[in-house]
């Protein structure tokens, strides 16, 4: 009696769960529940209908097929699969299931529903499982009935329910697909993944099952709901049957199918193990250039939990694409150069200001990655004999026309040992470094006794960060091949000789964070 309670009370939780979108914790408490009870069709039914709401139609069917060879009288299961076979419009494979379902209702509301069902989709049963249009078909809305609220069990109507509404079904008949295409993106803003999924999986089914931007679009819910085996199919199938959405801003650039880049340990510790954080198409923010693959793939780290990329673009691709992108002088998410020129200087000296409290007689000065050289002329200007370190040739040829600023394009591992600085800084560039605690470490040989470094970099668990989910710009950004939290940038700097004195927002915004540090 009471291992029954307790399934009972497992299987409530999961449904739960399923009704209010949660989804990955369902899927957690359901793997635990099917190791209990294996052969329980409840558990299949409910899987299923995980999978349809995460628009795996194909594993859906499979499980539900599962499940019914254990019992081919289970009322939900039969009821689910109607409803599989509805959406992808197999109507008269639908009305069998549905049929069943009537058939082993244990209820009269449930009977009276499931015949309430099969009037809806204007057939009727003939003889034999033959069946005929009864009524005029065109206004049939299959996927947002309401009069299947009073279907009890584990009907998976209520979990689309209201998901297409009417306006939508209506812009379907009316072949509005450019109003529909909006509203999905209108739901993208809002996160609402389980509606979009719903509305392109009926696009799929019922108009194009080859329309590449629904594709782009089921892979961008896929990913907000953290289904992100689906977000890497849908944003590849997308890319496949449209190569321009390689380029999702401008159309020009082509997606190349095979890039260089190669799967990674992770690039802070050396840990092979990892999660999948984020899956997205980069070219919605910035042009890949047809040298860096669009779809990126965000993975943490299960030792260290740095976030960085992998697969990891070739070295060679990203030298490259830096040189294309310095041409343009940083546009993306970073604007132009010229017309953000007076909040870069007023940025650096209040950056030099804090610096300068920090040192007594301090002279020296290194900024690494200093890119056209803004902030070391700056320091220049203050009398610091400052050093401004790039490797990109355009930048540094930038920096020589426009301010007669001499840049030095030289490798820091390659210093001489009694080369020191009092301080060095590194403003957003640790995130673009393809061993960032390794380098850190290294920093910290070029640094005088009790020198300073600066670090600022995004930060991915500030305010921003939490507010922007998986909408964050910075998931986008082509040249970033890791993204750090508040703790995981503390533990590296602790692990690379560093004492962090303050920590404090960057007029940057957009949750990029300044690590006043001094070395130990």
């Amino acid at each position: 009696m009471q291992n029954e309670t307790i399934t009972k009370q497992f299987k409530e939780n999961i449904k739960q769960l399923i009704e209010k979108g949660e989804i990955k914790s369902a899927k957690i408490l359901l793997k635990k529940y099917r190791k209990m009870e294996p052969n329980d069709v409840d558990a299949y039914s409910m899987a299923g209908i995980i999978a349809m709401i995460e628009g795996r139609m194909v594993d859906a069917e499979e499980i539900f097929l599962q499940g019914y060879k254990l019992n081919n009288s289970h009322f939900d299961l039969l009821y689910n699969l109607g409803y599989l076979y509805e959406v992808k419009s197999y109507i008269r494979k639908a009305l069998q299931y549905y049929i069943k379902a009537r058939d082993n209702a244990e209820t009269k509301e449930e009977k009276i529903g499931i015949e309430e069902v099969i009037e809806r989709l204007g057939l009727t049963q003939k003889g034999n499982m033959e069946f005929e249009a009864t009524r005029d078909n065109k206004e049939r809305i299959s996927l947002n009935n309401n009069k299947n609220e009073n279907i009890s069990g584990e009907s998976i109507t209520k979990y689309f329910n209201n998901t297409i509404d009417k306006e939508i079904i209506r812009c379907f008949q009316n072949k509005d697909f450019d109003r529909i295409v909006q509203e999905i993106q209108r739901k993208i803003s809002h996160r609402e993944y389980h509606e979009i999924i719903a509305i392109c999986n009926y696009w799929l089914n019922k108009i194009n099952k080859n329309t590449a931007i629904i594709y782009y679009f089921m892979a961008v819910a896929a990913n907000g709901i953290k289904d992100f085996t689906n977000a890497l199919k849908y944003h590849k199938k997308a890319l496949e049957l449209d190569n321009s959405l390689a380029d999702l801003r401008n159309r020009k650039s082509k997606y190349k199918y095979n890039y260089e880049e190669r799967n990674i340990a992770c690039i802070g510790c050396g840990n092979e193990k990892f999660e999948v954080v984020n899956v997205c198409n980069q070219s919605i923010s910035e042009d890949n250039k047809e040298l860096i693959n669009p779809i990126r793939k965000w993975v943490k780290c299960t030792n260290c939990n740095l976030i960085y990329a992998n697969p990891l673009p070739a070295e060679e691709k990203l030298n490259k694409y830096y040189s294309e992108i310095a041409k343009e002088k940083f546009g993306g998410i970073y604007g132009d150069i010229d017309a953000r020129f007076e909040f870069l200087v007023n940025m650096s000296n209040k950056r030099l200001e804090k610096i300068e409290g920090y040192t007594s007689g301090a002279k020296t000065l290194l900024d690494i990655g200093t890119g056209i050289g803004v902030f070391t002329g700056t320091a220049l200007d203050r009398g610091w004999k400052a050093e401004g370190l790039e490797l990109t040739p355009e930048d540094c040829q930038y920096a020589k026309d426009k301010f007669e600023l001499e840049l030095k394009q030289e490798n820091f591992y390659l210093f001489n040992e009694d080369r020191k600085y009092d301080v060095v800084t590194l403003f957003e560039v640790i995130e673009h470094l393809q061993t960032p605690l390794k380098d850190l470490k290294q920093i910290n040989k070029l640094i005088k006794d009790n020198g300073i470094l600066v670090v600022a970099t995004p930060i991915q668990d500030t305010l921003y960060g939490k507010k922007m989910k998986e909408n964050n710009v910075f998931w986008n950004v082509v040249t970033h091949l890791s993204y750090f939290t508040k703790d995981v940038m503390l533990n590296y700097l602790e692990e690379a000789g560093f004492e962090v004195l303050e920590i404090s927002g960057s007029n940057e915004g957009m949750g990029r964070m300044e690590f006043y540090c001094r070395k130990i």
